[in-house]
């Protein structure tokens, strides 16, 4: 079976947008994060990272946006990749650490 996407589903380049759900994904893609961004949502002047730490020697990061559009929030945890960084770069986001320590 072929999903089938109404146009509404579409964003400028035609590209479908992706649903993600904080309660049944733990992270949400960039990809996620752009649309949000392209359908009105904005950035938080204030974002936070967190580092994990696999086997003590793997350092994950992920970012949590703060995206609002009116009086809706909503925060949006990201893995650390090269979008993230430029959107942290271009809009000038201030970074907090969530954690400062080196875990096993």
């Amino acid at each position: 079976m072929v999903d089938q996407f109404t146009p509404s589903e579409y964003i400028g380049d035609e590209t479908p947008h992706r649903h993600w759900s904080p309660t049944s994904q733990t992270y949400a893609p960039a990809d996620v994060l752009m649309s949000h961004l392209q359908t009105g949502w904005r950035l938080d002047g204030l974002a936070g990272v967190e580092s994990f730490w696999h086997a003590g020697v793997r350092r994950v990061d992920v970012y949590y946006f703060t995206l609002v559009r009116g009086d809706e929030r909503l925060e949006m945890p990201v893995l650390a990749n090269p979008t993230v960084f430029r959107l942290i770069e271009e809009n000038q986001l201030n970074v907090i650490r969530v954690n400062a320590s080196r875990g096993d």
